[in-house]
């Protein structure tokens, strides 16, 4: 069964219509829904995504994705790479992703990350890309100015989307009041990304509760202290965060 996926685009050329944030996350909400796994599983892995996120069909594209693990990936310019994506030139619906086996091996939560972000490319930037074979996308540590805008706007496109997909709005709002009530934190009430109507975590928390709290989310969805934080301030779940 394929993956069914519809955006806003153009039906020409595959390329994404101005998605916001919210259309992005609600993407990743279809792509999670339709993945072959216990409804109840917090945390994906490398493995786990790789095997569940093969066959998608994106505004009736269909494609067929293959994963690799890679000893040594590098972009064009030769700097070290977490992972990369490319249109197959003699299978133009074919798309592989690979990611550096590295990552995988000794950083689980960077080697899921990086494979969700990979899956961002294929799911937004692939359907566009079927009449550039050989083109990559890679996943490298850059600052903003180094990116042309196209590219700057797929690289945080394909970041929202790693986000929402390893951590869902709905499911991380609900750990959070979970593990915050049994902490005894403050909530409070603000409009979020999360559940509506629900509270949120107050800002005047101590600090060292509220990592406690973020490090127990980390651990539920797999992912990074770092990670989790980011999330809860882009889905307005901390009271003064940018949702």
């Amino acid at each position: 069964m394929r993956i069914q996926v519809h955006y806003p685009h153009d039906p020409r050329t595959g390329v994404p219509r101005d998605l916001s944030s919210a259309v992005v996350r609600a993407v990743a909400a279809q792509v999670r829904a339709q993945l072959p796994i216990d409804d109840s599983v917090l945390a994906l892995d490398v493995h786990l995504l790789a095997g569940a996120a093969r066959r998608f069909d994106v505004n009736g594209r269909a494609l067929e994705v293959t994963w690799h693990l890679a000893d040594e990936l590098s972009d064009a310019t030769g700097r070290p790479a977490l992972g990369a994506c490319q249109v197959e030139p003699e299978r133009r619906d074919t798309v592989c992703v690979l990611i550096n086996r590295r990552a995988s091996t000794d950083r689980p939560d960077l080697a899921v990350s990086t494979a969700a972000h990979e899956l961002g490319h294929v799911v937004f930037d692939v359907p566009s890309m079927i009449e550039e074979p050989g083109r990559r996308y890679h996943n490298v540590v850059a600052r903003a100015g180094l990116l042309d805008s196209a590219t700057y706007v797929a690289e945080q496109r394909a970041n929202d989307f790693m986000g929402a997909l390893l951590v869902p709005p709905v499911r991380v709002h609900t750990r959070l009041l979970a593990h915050a009530r049994s902490e005894g934190l403050r909530l409070t009430r603000a409009a979020n990304c999360g559940r509506p109507g629900s509270p949120v975590l107050a800002a005047n928390n101590a600090e060292e509760s509220v990592a406690g709290v973020i490090a127990a989310l980390a651990n539920d969805f797999g992912v990074s202290d770092r990670f989790i934080a980011v999330r809860l301030a882009r889905y307005g779940l901390i009271a003064g965060g940018k949702s």
